[in-house]
């Protein structure tokens, strides 16, 4: 979703960080404001972040769901998800990339 369509995230928290290898684990709790109630909705997010060896670009994923949802067990979902992400660096070709002509 695009938690700031609306607005900056507020009430933001990092609730728990943890490293697993080469990959850093967050818990995030935070509010975000509905378009159809103009009510901050609180969240609670996963998110996923490692630097695939041979690269200095960050690549993240990140799980969210309402916080009602989350005590009611989409907990289990998107931690589920989010712990089975893995990045590494793509295989290098050997094909030639060529120029789009412009019409």
């Amino acid at each position: 979703g695009r938690f700031s369509f609306y607005g900056a995230p507020t009430d933001v928290k990092v609730k728990k960080s943890d490293v697993d290898g080469n990959y850093r684990y967050l818990e995030i709790v935070f509010s975000n404001l509905s378009q159809s109630t103009n009510a901050e909705i609180p969240r609670t997010a996963v998110v996923a972040a490692t630097i695939p060896e041979g690269t200095d670009d960050v690549v993240m994923l990140v799980g969210s769901s309402t916080s009602n949802r989350w005590k009611r067990g989409s907990e289990k979902a998107v931690r589920d998800t989010v712990g089975s992400f893995k990045a590494t660096l793509a295989p290098t070709t050997g094909m030639k990339v060529r120029a789009k002509q412009s019409s």
